[in-house]
């Protein structure tokens, strides 16, 4: 500075200073300002020094530092272990699709084996029940093939399925007096719980085709699905002959409906309408 005449400024300027309890040497940062002060003749006579302590702010800006710095490691580990993780969710998605192509390729083969069986009984009531085997294996199959298909294994569309299942059943019933109207929005439901609903609603569709809209009557199949709170509520109405609900069936489809109604936590109810009948299908949403 007296070479120059300029002013001089060090910032932070650390200084190891012995602590006068005894506590040993601590490290202490000081800012320094130099500013000369000079003769009418402009010659430096003086030097100004201005020294402030900046220990406190320094050592704060340094655990600031560190904290940033480790922050940031366990944000970098973070990132790392979603990588990790996100891989081993794309893994067992692939493997899920995987079993569920393989579970629909299996029933597909087992729905096949039965129809040809089926070919070579000559009995009618034996052969409508392979046939009433046959439709509940193709829902399963078809549940399936829709799982492995879904991008989120976790969730399944029982409304898309119910409309794709009951074109499915008009159209393999041959009737073309059966109209089909829909009025749904998608409902999503636990995949746990998609080969259960999925039966059930075999049984209310084609229940609908043997019982309401047999003997050739024509008809309509209303299909509503709406959420309502925490509850969704699928129906499938028809103007039919109509369910006698003081008749008790022993029959094979509401025992179905009955059983796996329980194991999905859903609901099933009956109404009678005039004409026809309308069931209502209850479920838990996925929320």
């Amino acid at each position: 500075m007296r070479e120059r005449g300029e002013p001089v400024h060090f910032a932070d300027a650390p200084f190891a200073m012995a602590r006068l309890d005894g506590g040993g040497i601590e490290t202490a940062y000081f800012d320094y300002a130099l500013s000369p002060l000079r003769d009418e003749d402009s010659s430096i006579a003086a030097v100004l020094n201005i020294t402030p302590e900046t220990t406190g702010r320094v050592v704060i800006e340094q655990r600031l530092a560190k904290a940033q710095a480790a922050l940031a490691e366990s944000e970098a580990k973070v990132r790392r272990r979603t990588v990790d993780l996100e891989a081993a969710l794309n893994a067992k998605t692939l493997l899920l699709h995987e079993v569920d192509h393989r579970v629909k390729n299996n029933l597909t083969m087992i729905g096949a084996l039965l129809r040809l069986q089926s070919r070579q009984i000559d009995d009618p009531v034996i052969t409508a029940k392979l046939d009433a085997m046959m439709e509940r294996i193709d829902a399963l199959a078809t549940v399936h093939r829709r799982l492995y298909q879904s991008d989120d294994v976790t969730k399944f569309d029982i409304a898309g399925f119910a409309e794709s299942m009951a074109s499915g059943v008009i159209g393999a019933s041959g009737r073309g007096d059966i109209k089909l109207v829909v009025d749904i929005e998608p409902i999503e439901v636990q995949s746990d719980y998609a080969a259960s609903l999925g039966l059930i609603l075999n049984e209310m569709l084609t229940n609908v085709i043997k019982h309401g809209l047999n003997d050739g009557r024509s008809g309509t199949i209303k299909l509503s699905a709406r959420g309502n709170g925490a509850d969704y509520v699928l129906t499938v109405e028809d103007d039919g002959h109509g369910i006698d609900l003081d008749k008790k069936s022993d029959g094979l489809g509401r025992t179905l409906i009955s059983r796996l109604s329980k194991q999905a936590g859903a609901k099933v109810t009956w109404d009678r309408l005039e004409p026809g009948t309308r069931v209502t299908l209850t479920m838990k949403s996925v929320h």
